[in-house]
């Protein structure tokens, strides 16, 4: 118990500090003339900008490409853990991951740093919400504006968590004793709370963006993310209205040019990390996908490299071929610079073509199989494609399953997200990875939680 104690006492104390680290690593978003000496945890909300950087440092640890404390570039790790459990990508010449590839993780492995790094996240957006609400000193529309933002924030950190985990402990307070000793909650009370998160978040915020280059939350953006929370629920009619809201409001489009896509200026993009302030301008996945040699460094699965369709564009712009040992492989190619001084691309988490796929599969489940179609094609078309060919609602789910796939490949964990989502990981990872079991859908707790949390249990088949 005393040691638990002491990590959670570390914890929170670590939480308060890195609030107030924030007023410089945010400059990117706001301007904040304040210096970060004289911010103490006490006087954190003590006026609008101060209560602004609060809310920054949470996006500020987002965007470096290599953090520190354990955390370890937290959007970075959920693509490549989820690419090399699923069958979309994997390290060639690099063995440190092949127990995600192989899908051999092993009881309680704190391989797994992200975790940590979530909840740390999720500590942060704690405080906000606790904070201010009783703030007095800060317009209306500035606190709801950060509320909204907070909310977001902490839900999609949740979803992250119970997407890789499962059951995981759902804290919603910073009463860090009590909060160290709780269990895990069920994956569907986990599921509750982030949509009521999104719904209140929804309220709150107003459709203009409180920053530059789409990098901070607005009701768009929350509307994309209940979308997609909503489609993993299976609620195809809320899905659909959300994914209608975002299409429609004439903010966003799909851009033709796919080399443009990833551009941090992209008319498609919904949600954005700003990599303005941090000191590699390039994204971390062109820094570690893209070689530095003849030799490849991280590559598509055969299955997914030769599943595009002939003329798929996404093929051609978003994978580039490199030839290794007489064998000639692929590896990611949406992020085109590896290293630059002066970078334009920005980690996407959101962009527009998800939301017309999700309203596709949407609205094909609630047998509108003609805008089913029409959604799907939109997308199929900006590939250079021509309209799909199912007509049958079962060939239409399936043709949107793949097109899912090329479409959104090593894109924040989408591809293993599915396949779960789908209960189609066994029939699809068993033919390509012998020592596939069903369990290992769902990753280990890390040994270090349940050391610092003798409540927690690990998942079913890692004991």
């Amino acid at each position: 118990m005393k040691i638990s104690i002491s990590k959670i006492k570390n914890s929170l104390l670590s939480t308060a500090l890195l609030l107030s680290f924030a007023v410089t690593s945010c400059k990117k978003y706001v301007d904040i003339d304040r210096p970060p000496s004289s911010l103490t945890p006490e006087e954190a909300f003590s006026d609008s900008a101060t209560a602004t950087s609060a809310v920054l440092g949470i996006y500020a640890g987002m965007a470096s490409s290599r953090e520190t404390g354990g955390s370890n570039a937290v959007n970075y790790l959920t693509t490549i853990y989820g690419a090399m459990s699923a069958d979309e990508g994997y390290f060639l010449t690099n063995t440190t991951f092949d127990l995600f590839k192989d899908n051999k993780l092993a009881a309680g492995s704190d391989l797994i740093t992200y975790w940590s790094g979530l909840y740390t996240r999720i500590g942060r957006a704690n405080y906000v919400i606790e904070r201010l609400p009783g703030t007095t000193n800060i317009s209306g529309r500035l606190k709801n504006q950060l509320m909204g933002e907070a909310k977001f924030l902490r839900a999609w950190f949740y979803f992250q968590l119970v997407n890789y985990f499962g059951d995981v402990p759902l804290i919603l307070n910073t009463r860090a004793l009590e909060n160290g000793l709780l269990p895990r909650t069920a994956s569907a009370t986990v599921y509750q709370q982030i949509v009521a998160d999104l719904t209140e978040a929804k309220e709150l915020l107003t459709t203009t963006y409180p920053s530059i280059e789409r990098a901070r939350i607005n009701k768009n953006v929350t509307s994309a993310f209940l979308a997609r929370v909503y489609f993993y629920l299976q609620n195809w009619q809320a899905a659909e209205t959300e994914a209608t809201a975002v299409i429609s409001s004439g903010t966003y489009s799909l851009v033709s040019n796919l080399d443009n896509v990833f551009l941090n200026n992209s008319n498609e993009t919904i949600w954005q990390i700003s990599l303005v302030a941090t000191t590699t301008p390039a994204t971390i996945f062109g820094d570690q996908f893209i070689p530095a040699s003849t030799t490849p460094t991280f590559v598509l699965y055969d299955t997914l490299a030769n599943s595009f369709e002939a003329n798929d564009q996404r093929k051609l712009k978003w994978a580039k071929a490199i030839t290794y040992s007489g064998k000639t492989y692929y590896y990611p190619y949406k992020y085109k610079l590896r290293n630059a001084t002066a970078g334009n691309e920005y980690p996407i988490l959101l962009r527009l073509s998800e939301m017309y796929l999700i309203r596709s599969e949407a609205l094909a489940q609630q047998e509108n199989l003609t805008g089913a179609r029409r959604d799907l094609d939109s997308v199929r078309k900006r590939a250079g494609l021509l309209p799909t060919t199912a007509i049958a609602k079962a060939d239409l789910l399936k043709a949107l399953a793949h097109e899912r796939w090329v479409e959104l490949f090593v894109e924040s964990g989408d591809r293993w997200f599915n396949l779960k989502r789908l209960k189609q990981a066994t029939e699809t990872l068993s033919p390509i990875k012998p020592s596939w079991q069903p369990f290992q859908q769902l990753y280990p707790i890390p040994q270090s939680a349940m050391t610092a949390n003798p409540n927690l249990k690990d998942n079913e088949g890692y004991f």
